[in-house]
């Protein structure tokens, strides 16, 4: 399991500075931007989505909290159980773990005890291909599912590359398991029912802050992980996410905590800027450039 904690002392520093700046007690100061990072976390962790903006000069942003972004993770899931474009150089890049039987139907048995079966494709009557008889699965259960997507399943990830392949004569068939329509459905939307794990690892702590989660990031906020918090005195606020399968979670919750760092000190910046402007130590062009205004 890898867990991460949001925890940041150079952020804390920052926080302090601005709560001391803005003359606000530091308690609400903890709540609003410790909100904020928790935030800035899920927009970025997986799956994101890129959002056009209402300015179409400017370029679409990332989202990770939109509804789109859990359509490119319903997306992802769709790919790997049944097939579709994925960014690998392999020929069988798109051909999924599973095969919806459908309307196909098994050809007759050339031997009963034979290795392979072939099938008479319900999309395409007339074609038929050669399957290994193993894989023929009509009934297949959630478990037996299971057992095979993690055969092929990236640990780190919990994404698939293509499949492996058999023999059959001088042909290569892919070892998909052919399986029927309801079953399909079934592990597909168990399946998507996990989408937005991820990121609910810091929707407890979010939520704490007073941050607007979406449902399907907010249905999982209370097993995905934990939060405590206190915003009275000796103020803070913690996250931790439980069982993050993306590469790398620490990288994302660095860059997250960097970036409300940066922003927390050119508020202080922008804050003591003001303040000597008003005391007639500064004085700000019709740029915004604030200089000094100290006497030759």
């Amino acid at each position: 399991m890898i867990s991460v904690t949001l925890d940041s002392e150079k952020l804390d520093f920052a926080l302090e500075r601005l709560a001391q700046a803005a003359k606000v007690d530091l308690g609400k100061v903890i709540k609003q931007e410790g909100g904020n990072v928790a935030k800035s976390i899920m927009m970025i962790l997986p799956p994101t989505a890129m959002v056009a903006q209402k300015d179409p000069a400017k370029k679409p942003k990332s989202q990770g909290l939109s509804q789109k972004a859990y359509q490119q993770g319903t997306n992802a899931i769709k790919g790997d159980l049944f097939g579709g474009k994925k960014k690998t150089i392999s020929r069988y890049s798109s051909i999924g773990l599973f095969q919806r039987i459908g309307s196909s139907t098994q050809i007759a048995p050339r031997k009963t005890d034979g290795a392979t079966i072939g099938v008479n494709l319900g999309w395409e009557r007339s074609k038929s291909v050669r399957i290994m008889r193993q894989f023929w699965i009509p009934g297949a259960s959630i478990g037996a599912m299971k057992a095979f997507h993690k055969r092929y399943k990236n640990p780190k990830t919990g994404r698939t590359g293509h499949i492996s392949q058999s023999v059959i004569g001088r042909w290569k068939v892919q070892d998909q398991m052919w399986i029927g329509n309801d079953q399909a459905e079934s592990y597909f939307n168990e399946l998507k029912s996990k989408v937005g794990w991820a990121k609910a690892g810091f929707a407890a702590a979010a939520i704490a802050c007073g941050i607007r989660v979406p449902a399907w990031v907010r249905r999982h906020a209370g097993d995905a992980g934990t939060e405590a918090h206190s915003f009275n005195a000796n103020p803070f606020v913690t996250g931790t996410a439980k069982n993050i399968k993306v590469p790398d979670p620490e990288r994302y919750v660095k860059s997250a905590m960097e970036f409300r760092e940066k922003i927390t000190l050119l508020k202080v910046q922008a804050i003591l800027a003001n303040r000597a402007v008003n005391l007639g130590f500064a004085k700000i062009d019709g740029a915004g450039k604030v200089t000094e205004n100290m006497p030759t």
